[in-house]
């Protein structure tokens, strides 16, 4: 930083001046205003000295990183007149100005500074990126929309449409550095807990009439894949959809994420994912938590490595019988306070409305059950049979898990009130129709109103 002022000037103003590079090219400008000779006078004997001063230690603030800005908004300030015929509003938004505060702290301008040095860009990414950031969280809205309002901020930013979709080529380009920047620059403002990192996938639909097609490189062969495709949509929607994989740490806060085609097994983006992931965090330890759906075996098999561990959810229908007869076994249960055995028949029949059981209808109930799975390793191994011969057979390895079954009174209350709803909302649907002729998906109470038992139940 240095001393700016007109030294051909009677009464210069003096500035602090920042010189910096745009490309090849090396330009300055002014970053902040000391004041007029006239105005340091009423302060100061000599003006010249003063601002020197001032640029000094503007500079040693720079150099302790302890750089103030300061904000003067003129709420008295009129509005000049228009020439437009319908009015518009003369409101602007100031509140951005607190998230403009998280933006500069996670240095998201060191980024595009360090991927624009060497390209010749006329416009600031930084800016463009700032308040379509800023947008998402205030006004959510298209780009264009978005680019249409500007005017609405106080700052009054200037680019355009155009430059939103070059700001846009840049972050796709340097989409893991980004998100790698935005990890290591957030623990300056929130403590960030990876012991834990929970992941889960989602799916958005499009209104359009056709997906994507894939395009086929003639000279090349490279394929390039549209990613709006039909797949499996949660709302049973008819249209192209998107899959996204997001990681969140302990508290919540996003990690890393990932987009892939509509088309695409959710299960196939975990691991990829995962190995960036681990790149991200410096191989450092972390539990991996999903739902079922993202538990497959190839990727319990993944995280049993590498100091890694998992907690995926495992539904009981779904074991073997020997596991269902362990879980209904009314045996090893122990409260999850205290580690004190507790009955499953005790737990499911004792008043919840007595005081003196209040303890134990908030608390919950556990037992483990080993449940170690053979894997296949990939290698060989010589084995010498009866007959004196020897052939080659596959080397099997253990996979080692645990099987943690909870039992909640407080859950059971809940679970049976929806389930009497259910049989409520039964009883009337089989007063006016005959459930057989009725079309039900898997989820809706009809597919319980069409169950002989139930029909029986409810007589």
């Amino acid at each position: 930083m240095k001393l700016y002022y007109d030294r051909k000037s009677k009464n210069p103003t003096y500035f602090i001046q920042q010189g910096y590079r745009n490309g090849q090219k090396t330009s300055t400008r002014n970053v902040k205003r000391i004041g007029k000779h006239s105005e340091l006078l009423a302060i100061t004997d000599d003006p010249l000295a003063y601002a020197r001063e001032q640029v000094a230690k503007y500079n040693e603030e720079i150099k302790n990183a302890r750089v103030s800005m300061d904000l003067t908004i003129d709420f008295d300030k009129k509005v000049k007149a228009s020439d437009n015929v319908i009015s518009a509003s003369t409101l602007t938004n100031i509140g951005c100005y607190y998230l403009h505060q998280i933006y500069h702290g996670l240095q998201i301008g060191k980024f595009f500074k360090k991927i624009t040095a060497k390209r010749k860009i006329e416009f600031d990414p930084d800016i463009v990126n700032r308040f379509l950031s800023c947008a998402r969280i205030l006004a959510p809205a298209s780009k264009r929309r978005t680019c249409l309002h500007l005017s609405d901020y106080y700052a009054q930013p200037d680019f355009d449409y155009v430059h939103i979709l070059r700001t846009m080529d840049l972050m796709e380009e340097n989409y893991e550095g980004y998100i790698r920047h935005l990890y290591e620059h957030s623990s300056s403002l929130v403590k960030r807990d990876t012991s834990v990192c929970y992941y889960d996938c989602s799916n958005f639909y499009f209104e359009i009439e056709s997906p994507d097609s894939d395009y086929v490189d003639e000279v090349t062969g490279e394929v390039i894949e549209g990613f709006r495709k039909y797949g499996m949509s949660k709302e049973h929607r008819p249209n192209p959809i998107v899959e996204m994989g997001l990681f969140m740490d302990t508290d919540g806060i996003p990690l890393s994420m990932c987009i892939v085609p509509g088309n695409q097994n959710e299960q196939t983006t975990a691991i990829p994912l995962e190995k960036e992931l681990g790149t991200m965090l410096k191989k450092k330890p972390f539990i991996y938590c999903a739902d079922a759906g993202l538990g497959s075996y190839h990727i319990r098999n993944f995280n049993s490595m590498g100091g890694r561990a998992f907690v995926v959810t495992q539904s009981v229908k779904k074991l073997s019988e020997t596991l269902k007869q362990a879980v209904w076994s009314d045996c090893d249960y122990r409260f999850l306070s205290t580690g004190t055995p507790v009955s499953l028949e005790w737990l499911r029949g004792f008043d919840r409305m007595d005081e003196s059981n209040r303890p134990a209808y908030l608390d919950k109930a556990f037992k483990v059950i080993p449940t170690d799975n053979l894997i296949d390793l990939g290698l060989y191994e010589a084995k010498q049979c009866k007959n004196g011969k020897t052939r080659q057979v596959k080397v099997k390895g253990v996979l080692p898990q645990k099987l943690i079954i909870t039992f909640s009174r407080k859950m059971m209350e809940y679970q049976r009130f929806v389930r009497g709803r259910q049989i409520e909302r039964a009883k009337k649907l089989l007063e006016n129709m005959d459930p057989e002729t009725y079309k039900k998906g898997p989820n809706d109470v009809t597919s319980a109103a069409n169950s002989k038992y139930l029909a029986e139940s409810l007589v």
